[in-house]
């Protein structure tokens, strides 16, 4: 109590100071700096006498007591404070201990209850005789405690919090060696599943009363099965009345398909918890989400006797479980391939297209023999759609082999190999493919005094080696399939050319046509969920306008060409593409839709070019192109010679 008292003088003093100016002002700003942490430390308010008043007395510690410090008896050998008077209500957070094996018993001597009013309290060892309620605590008041016993007749109409603080997600036991009256008040409890399971518990030796009152249950985390109990009041003679909420049911936060409901019995009250009843396809979002998750629906009832057992299983699982059993099953990766080789497509006849397009070998003559070889990288990426179905990503690396010849009359005529492998992976699933390609065109232009034609088409083959995580059904477990796929393109581009010694300016417009065959999959692997997927057919048609302009300067190693465009990309056909699925070993079998995501109808496409002659007896070529929008990005770059014959 004296450094306590010293705090109050030394804050005074401070306060003193602030009124001066100058030094005094100065002062009190460290000095109330200083101060912040000193009078925030809780300390230990000792109680030394059985004394009813006066100084080391109960009745002087909860009057000098502020938030967050302790009461200690500390009276050796123990023995009884009788109470001359009502004692002071407690209105600060305070908890209560006993330093010594001996009991402090404090008698109410005929005086009104201990009262605690609008405090968090945990009593401890608090120990009182009386002939009825012992210890008030008012609607606005908080009881919390754990394992030490509090030794009177409770009566609560605030909250009943049992654990060693009062804040949520701590697990402890309420002893009271007394009756507990708990009428109209709120019982808080903190459930935490798990082998074995753990909940906040009131076990007191009297009768516990219950009437109108109502029981908030926290759950924490989701290790849940239905058929859980978890008892959370016990009462060593009666539990009597019925809660408020009684009747209620409360879902558990983290695990979609369970709920707990209240089981009073004679001497206990337990949260049993129990499945809710819910579909599959109730507790999630998204297109492919949904319809996997009608599928586990309606494997619940025809499907085999491994896949009920372990789609039963899935009902006590947490929500992410849930979430990825859906993804897994969805098989959103094989629509992801076909999307992907689309936009794979398109950056690669961009760049082909700006590599033959009225190229000069120098500022003031048109056409050689033009043979080039490059290497490109390319990243592609499409996000989580308005439908949450899951994105992807895609690396791509390969090289690239031409040759043409711009004749000076105007035509010209290219043919190219490009030679790839890639990787993708759906955004959020453990779905991954590991592709090759192979891809062969040509292109044919013609272009007159102003006016320009391109044309250009080839086809490709593709070789696809999938692998799909199905961990959520057997644990680590994989399905994976080898499949082939082709491919066809055509281009055609009109513009005008402007042009003088050193610059070209082109305004244009062109058409793409895509379209990606991918064979169809049937999947092996040690789980009761693979895919069989059928053949996908898919088509894209896409259009650009947009301007492109090349500059070129002689220099010392050489003409050095810069190029660059800018233009609107607009997809005519489906932004996502689609995939007709059913699990292959189920009793009975149904065909279900998945789809890839959405990449949105319209890019911004952007392109760039330096040719520099300067390596290798040809020009050093860099180059870039990139699609993007706010869905998603398609970007390629290449390096590589171009040799003039």
């Amino acid at each position: 109590m004296t450094r306590k008292l010293a705090k109050i003088d030394s804050l005074r003093i401070l306060s003193n100071a602030c009124r001066l100016r100058g030094v005094g002002w100065l002062i009190c700003s460290i000095g109330f700096v200083l101060s912040i942490p000193a009078t925030s430390i809780a300390a230990d308010i000792e109680v030394t006498t059985l004394a009813d008043s006066g100084t080391g007395s109960l009745r002087e510690a909860v009057t000098t007591a502020v938030a967050g410090d302790r009461v200690v008896f500390n009276i050796s050998g123990g023995g009884t404070i009788t109470l001359a008077s009502n004692l002071p209500d407690i209105t600060n957070d305070l908890s209560f201990t006993n330093s010594d094996v001996a009991a402090v018993v404090i008698d109410l001597n005929g005086n009104s209850a201990v009262s605690v009013d609008g405090a968090a309290v945990d009593l401890g060892e608090f120990q009182v005789t009386s002939v009825g309620a012992g210890v008030n605590v008012s609607a606005a008041g908080t009881l919390f405690g754990d394992t030490d016993p509090i030794t009177a007749n409770l009566v609560v109409e605030g909250t009943i919090a049992p654990g060693d603080t009062d804040t949520d997600g701590v697990v402890g036991t309420l002893n009271i060696v007394g009756t507990l009256d708990a009428t109209h008040s709120t019982i808080a409890v903190d459930v935490v599943g798990g082998t074995p399971g753990q909940s906040d518990l009131i076990d007191a030796s009297g009768n516990v009363t219950i009437t109108d009152s109502t029981l908030r249950p926290n759950f924490v985390g989701s290790n849940y099965a239905t058929g859980d109990a978890f008892t959370v009041i016990n009462s060593a003679t009666s539990v009597t009345g019925v809660f408020a909420n009684a009747a209620d049911t409360f879902a558990l936060p983290s695990n979609p398909f369970l709920e707990a409901t209240i089981a009073a019995n004679p001497s206990d009250v337990q949260l049993v918890v129990q499945d809710n009843g819910l579909t599959f396809a109730a507790v999630v979002e998204g297109c492919n989400q949904t319809v996997a998750a009608m599928e586990f629906d309606r494997l619940q009832v025809e499907g085999s006797v491994d896949q009920m057992t372990t789609i039963a299983g899935l009902r006590s699982g947490s929500t992410d479980l849930v979430n990825r059993a859906v993804n897994q099953i969805s098989g959103t990766i094989y629509p992801s391939l076909v999307d992907g080789e689309i936009n794979q497509i398109q950056n690669n006849l961009h760049s082909v297209r700006d590599r033959v397009l009225l190229q000069r070998s120098n500022p003031d003559s048109i056409g050689r023999q033009t043979p080039w070889v490059r290497g490109f990288g390319m990243t592609m990426s499409a996000n989580e759609d308005r439908c949450s179905t899951l994105g992807y990503r895609q690396s791509v690396g390969g090289i690239e082999l031409g040759t043409g010849w711009l004749s000076a009359n105007g035509l010209g005529v290219h043919g190219f190999a490009q030679v790839s492998s890639s990787d993708m992976s759906i955004r959020g699933s453990d779905q991954t493919a590991e592709s090759e390609s192979y891809r062969l065109g040509g292109t044919l232009q013609y272009a007159g005094d102003v006016v320009y034609v391109l044309g250009a088409g080839g086809f490709g083959y593709q070789d696809h080696d999938v692998k799909r995580s199905t961990d959520v059904f057997t644990a680590d477990s994989q399905a994976s399939s080898s499949l082939d796929g082709t491919d066809q393109f055509g281009y055609v581009e009109c513009g005008l050319a402007h042009g003088s010694y050193d610059t070209m300016w082109l305004n244009f417009v062109s058409l793409q046509g895509i379209r990606v065959d991918l064979d169809s999959a049937a999947e092996t692997g040690g789980s009761d969920f693979n895919l069989n997927v059928n053949g996908i057919d898919d088509n894209s048609l896409r259009s650009m306008v947009g301007f492109s302009l090349s500059k070129s300067n002689p220099t010392a190693l050489g003409p050095a060409t810069t190029q660059v465009r800018v233009g609107w990309l607009h997809e005519f056909f489906d932004d996502n593409r689609q995939a007709q699925t059913l699990l292959s070993s189920a009793a009975i079998t149904n065909q279900y839709s998945v789809e890839s995501a959405s990449v949105d109808r319209d890019w911004l496409s952007l392109g760039g070019q330096l040719d520099w002659g300067f390596l290798l007896g040809g020009q050093f070529t860099l180059a870039y192109q990139g699609n993007i929008n706010t869905r998603s990005a398609f970007q390629t770059g290449l390096a590589g010679v171009r040799w003039m014959w």
